[in-house]
């Protein structure tokens, strides 16, 4: 009830409007029952339950999820949801984990195909279906979680299967977008493909225009998508059907059409397809099309041409693999249907049985199924046969016999289209046996028309029991989990159906057994089942008798609204019986497709399952299947009976929340404790906003026993809860959880969040110092780029005659076709460094080899050392490298993006695609571990994209150590160690006291061919001090010398060891190696065999390998000195992964 300060004329109110449900007024009088309330001119009485004070921004259109909302009302949850979709145009809103989607009947920009592949990295700046769609993919592969399962719900019209369309589409581009194997790759696209081709076609012969949805679903379908648990990558499907409404295909009410099927053949199909089945003509020639009276698809303010879905339709059954044969016989049974609905029976005089008029209709239709026309024509007027005696059927029963095998023929073959259609989509056999999959469940909404029949009643059953498991799922499962847990939860009221399914589904007393008793009973008829129904609930609540004593109706109280049902035919239509002779003659088809769309006669002794029966088995089998995986919910809301884009009727949207317990579910969220977390949890996450006391008690890197854990996490939440002032209830401490109200969440968050913000300080200088090493490595490579590039520009510049006729000048024939050969080999590099490297060579070898080196070298330079890594171990050829640099495919992600095809057009080799496709998927693995432990280490209360900075800087001063360390070599000795295998620098007239050999090695100059000078090593070989300016011309003729060739004007004896006989051996004491930290490798002489030097450590380090500077760095975060030593052993020396276990409490 209102309070009674807003009982105050002037006073702004939301008030329930009789015609338009609520809205906002001003009060104008206060009696003592009732408030009148002025709005527009207009003066309403009211009852004062139906008022609600009016208060600004506590319903912004801008809160994203309605939890924000700081008045939670109907009234306000309303409003919300209505100007977010007329102002702002946004038809997705958030309840918690809960999506509310209200059909915008128009395709909006953020619904488009091209939005989907940003949003598969998991970014959201508005609330959307997608997202849950994200949320459960990442359960399944980044979190290892259970099967998961999303329920699309709402009344007819509101946008389920477009809904699930488009999750469909989301969830397969988020599988492909993210594979880097090309045959997974290929896998997901072909099966996304189906499942988009399988959606034409399950429209077609499943969807029909009704008077409130022009693209009704007149079925429901459960859709598994199956994906490879380590890949994540979609590797298969498989599609689950519920209850084809029947009757729709003899009639329909006044407005509505049949299956869109028969209008899209009679509409697209041209002359010469008509006369193959029996010369089709319009809809309007045909009985069991124009009992609606509508022909025209029209909605949302267009028409939609059957023409043009008969051509997608027959598109969709190539691109599922459905040959021109079958689809001939699924259009002459479409087509025989159609005809053997024109079929008219008249009473004989002379018998008073039925006869047949149109007998050359009977000739036509027994054609078109293969079948004998004369055991056809006494199928159609027998109505039982028995040894003794035949009875034939009168005119009523013969059309009733006619109508069954129409309806028989089509639901045979619209199951045979969905086992087709699942054979296509079917799992991949090279998929492997660990799989979990995501089901979307999209079922025909909620229905109550003018005259609602035995359709109605399972359409509205089968809600009811989904509406049961989201009762259970977010109301009794929360109260049972804080009973469990042995805590107190706040009680809330919420439409507990469960006693009306029980009366609809309780076997042997039950409606549906009831209807079961009657159609099994011989003389059960349509008025028996109704009287026995109200003798068994004539008294129940759910249960309404009329007040006719005409057994032919009674009404059900369902959860969303009281529906009267007719019972005419209902004992019919739940038998659903083809007579014998009439299976074994479509049995007997010479056509083996349609003889296989209807099982022929069994056991007559035995009971036949009825409709009801059946598909109350489907509809447990499809709870037991919900319940054993993880649910999310799509609650989807149709704003207007009118279909109307933009517009939301208040009474008509408010009756549909109502219904669907969004108000109830908000009511519990924010009365009870919506954060839960287990304990250990908890306490890791909030360990470091502990109390003094407590953080004495357990320092950091001890851990509570468990017994004692839950006594830790009530220190710190009791803590903060009195620093905060909260409220009582605020927490309470279960048995393996703490629970706590939404304001002590989010206090907490923020005091972590100041806790880490005020530790990061100390990191910044070392922070810093990186990036400033970076950048300064970053300058001085894009110069030596540049530089390079204006050399090669200068090279290039002479013209290719030049080139031709400095090849022609050659003298020995020899060289130039050294010359062409090289040119063709190494197509990347300039023909003036070609012509210059044969000049000097002495012959081809020797010329291959130094251009091999300049490739090599041209590689490094040009590609990060994370993909030279990946190429290495891909055993890339330099060759291949090469032709990626020329594709600008240098970083990591582009290698994820090429395609097989991609590869054989830059000339890999199969083992070179199939190796760098393995090296690929592992690092696609690795990157899904990297997201496992990053989720279970969480956020720090930062956003996400500070959370993307942070996590950047890190990863760069992590990627920085060693190049810090070579830059300080670089400073003090002249050199750069860019790999292990690289020699270390040995200056002339250094002494190598405990390696002799390397004392008396000698080092030749690759410019001027000198020794016994001070010498460095370059990329190219040695060089003295006066040499190592000089350009890159001269190198080409003294760079043999490096490769123990001798050269003119050098001298030929004792050259330089070649490269691939170097060897490493640790600096002693006391020698020139003593010059360099203590443990690193210098070149000795030469062997047979190579040996990689292991990578020095900082400058500094000692004890046990570990830097002192990185212990410093830990202990400057607050961590102990012994378990950052400790932490830093185990992880080799990375203080990032040091620091990780740390704050895992793993050390």
């Amino acid at each position: 009830m209102a309070s009674k300060e807003i009982y105050q004329p002037g006073t702004e109110v939301f008030y329930v409007n009789p015609t338009t449900g609520w809205a906002i007024g001003s009060i104008k009088e206060v009696g003592a029952k009732n408030v009148k309330v002025e709005h527009n001119g207009e003066v309403f009485t009211v009852a004062p339950d139906d008022i609600h004070k009016h208060m600004e921004g506590t319903y912004d259109e801008k809160f994203a999820d309605l939890f924000q909302m700081g008045d939670l009302h109907q009234s306000t949850l309303l409003y919300c949801l209505k100007n977010r979709y007329e102002k702002t145009g946004m038809m997705f809103t958030r309840m918690g984990e809960i999506i509310i989607s209200i059909n915008p009947f128009c395709m909006k920009d953020y619904n488009k195909p091209e939005m989907m592949l940003p949003h598969t990295e998991g970014k959201w700046a508005h609330p959307h279906t997608w997202e849950v769609a994200h949320k459960a993919y990442k359960k399944i592969i980044v979190m290892d979680g259970n099967n998961q399962s999303i329920l699309i719900s709402g009344e007819s019209g509101a946008g389920k299967t477009e809904t699930a369309k488009t999750l469909i589409d989301y969830l397969g581009c988020m599988s492909y977008s993210h594979s880097c194997n090309g045959v997974q790759k290929a896998v997901a696209e072909s099966v996304n493909k189906k499942l988009k081709a399988s959606n034409p076609i399950l429209e077609s012969f499943g969807n029909a225009k009704t008077l409130r949805n022009d693209n009704s679903s007149r079925f429901g379908k459960y859709i598994k998508l199956f994906f490879d648990k380590e890949s994540g990558v979609l590797t298969g499907a498989e599609m689950i059907h519920y209850l084809l409404e029947k009757s729709r295909i003899v009639t329909q009410n006044p407005g509505e059409r049949g299956y869109h099927v028969f209008y899209e053949m009679l509409c697209g199909m041209s002359p010469e397809q008509k006369a193959k089945y029996g010369g089709l003509t319009k809809p309007q020639d045909y009985a069991c099309l124009s009992k609606g009276n509508q022909f025209i698809r029209e909605g949302h303010g267009r028409v939609t041409d059957d023409a043009v879905e008969f051509k997608n339709l027959c598109q969709a059954f190539k691109d599922t693999g459905i040959t021109d044969d079958e689809q001939h016989s699924i259009f002459s049974v479409l087509a025989a249907i159609l005809w053997l609905q024109n079929l008219k029976f008249e009473t004989d005089d002379s018998t008073g049985k039925a006869k047949i008029v149109q007998h050359d209709l009977v000739e036509k239709v027994a054609k078109l199924l293969k079948v004998d026309a004369t055991k056809f024509k006494e199928c159609m007027l027998v109505k039982t046969r028995t040894k003794i005696m035949t009875q034939m059927a009168d005119k009523n029963e013969a059309c009733d016999m006619r109508d069954a095998l129409s309806k028989a023929l089509y639901s045979g073959l619209f199951d045979w289209l969905v086992d087709r259609l699942n054979k296509a989509i079917k799992l991949d056999e090279r998929s492997s046996g660990d799989l979990r999959y995501v089901g979307l469940l999209d079922i025909f909404g909620f229905e109550n028309f003018k005259i609602n029949s035995f359709e109605q009643f399972c359409i509205n059953f089968t809600n009811e029991s989904l509406q049961n498991h989201y009762n259970k799922y977010t109301f009794i499962q929360d109260a049972q989990e804080c009973e469990a847990e042995g805590i107190a939860c706040p009680i809330v009221e919420y439409p507990d159906n469960q006693p009306c399914l029980d009366m609809l589904q309780k076997d042997k007393t039950g409606v549906m057994s009831i209807l079961d008793d009657q159609c099994n009973f011989r003389l059960g008829t349509d008025s028996s089942f109704t009287e026995a129904a109200w003798n068994a609930y004539g008294d129940h609540k759910f249960f309404v008798k009329p007040r006719s004593t005409v057994p032919d109706r009674f009404s059900i109280k369902h959860y969303a609204a009281t529906v009267e049902y007719k019972t005419a035919q209902w004992l019919e239509k739940n038998s659903d019986t083809l007579k014998e002779d009439m299976q074994a003659c479509i049995a007997a088809s010479s056509e083996k497709f349609i003889g296989s769309l209807i099982a022929p006669p069994g056991d007559s002794t035995k009971k036949k399952p009825t409709v009801g029966w059946k598909f109350k088995k489907q509809l447990e089998s499809l709870k037991e299947e919900l319940n054993s995986t993880d649910s999310h919910f799509i609650r989807t809301v149709k704003p207007n009976p009118q279909m109307k884009a933009g517009v939301v009727d208040n009474a008509y949207v408010m009756t549909q929340l109502t219904c669907a317990g969004v108000i109830e579910t908000i009511m519990m969220k924010r009365q009870g404790y919506p954060v839960r977390q287990p304990h250990k949890e908890f306490w890791l996450r909030y360990r470091i906003i502990a109390p003094k006391k407590l953080k004495n008690k357990y320092p950091h890197g001890k851990q509570p026993s468990p017994a004692d854990l839950p006594d830790a996490c009530r220190e710190i939440a009791k803590f903060w809860v009195w620093v905060m002032n909260s409220p009582s209830p605020n927490f309470d401490i279960g048995h393996s959880k703490v629970f706590t109200k939404s304001g002590v969440s989010e206090g907490l968050e923020l005091q972590r969040h100041r806790k880490v913000k005020s530790l990061l300080p100390k990191c910044i200088p070392y922070l810093l110092r990186w990036i400033k090493s970076f950048l300064k490595k970053k300058k001085e490579l894009e110069e030596r780029r540049k530089k390079a590039q204006q050399g090669i520009q200068a090279a290039t510049t002479r013209s290719a005659n030049d080139v031709r006729q400095q090849s022609a000048g050659l003298q020995d024939g020899d060289k130039a076709k050294t010359f062409t050969d090289l040119a063709r080999l190494f197509p990347h590099f300039d023909l003036p460094v070609i012509f210059g490297v044969v000049q000097n060579a002495r012959d081809k070898k020797i010329a291959m080899d130094f251009l091999l080196d300049m490739q090599k070298q041209r590689v490094r330079e040009a590609l990060p050392l994370t993909v030279q890594s990946l190429f290495e171990e891909a055993k890339l050829s330099e060759a291949t490298q090469e032709a990626l640099i020329q594709q600008r495919v240098t970083s990591r992600q582009a290698l994820f993006s090429l395609s097989p095809a991609d590869m054989s057009r830059m000339g890999f080799t199969v083992e070179e695609r199939d190796s760098l496709q393995a090296v690929l998927l592992r690092q696609q693995s690795n990157w899904i571990v990297n997201q496992r432990l990053n989720l279970l280490m969480g956020n720090d209360g930062r956003s996400d994209a500070e959370l993307k900075r942070d996590m950047d800087a890190l990863e760069l001063a992590a990627a920085e150590v060693k190049k810090d360390l070579e830059g300080h070599l670089a400073g003090k000795y002249g050199t750069t160690l860019k790999s292990s295998t690289r020699p270390s620098v040995v200056r002339k007239g250094s002494s190598s006291r405990g390696s002799s050999s390397s004392s008396s090695e000698v080092k030749w100059c690759v410019v001027c061919g000198k020794r016994d000078q001070p010498m460095e090593y370059r990329s190219s070989g040695w060089k003295c001090v006066s040499c190592k300016g000089k350009p890159a011309s001269t190198q080409v003729a003294a760079y043999y010398a490096s490769k123990g060739y001798t050269q003119p004007g050098a001298p030929s004896s004792s050259p330089a060891a070649p490269e691939t006989n170097r060897t490493y051996t640790k600096a002693p004491a006391g020698s020139y190696g003593a010059k360099l930290p203590a443990g690193s490798y210098q070149q000795s002489t030469p062997s047979t065999t190579r040996s990689s030097a292991p990578p020095a450590p900082s400058p500094g380090g000692g004890g046990g390998g570990v830097d002192p500077a990185a212990v410093r760095r830990l202990g400057d975060m607050g961590f102990p000195e012994s378990k950052a030593r400790q932490a830093l052993q185990r992880t080799g020396g990375d203080s990032r992964k040091a620091c990780e276990l740390l704050l895992q409490g793993a050390i």
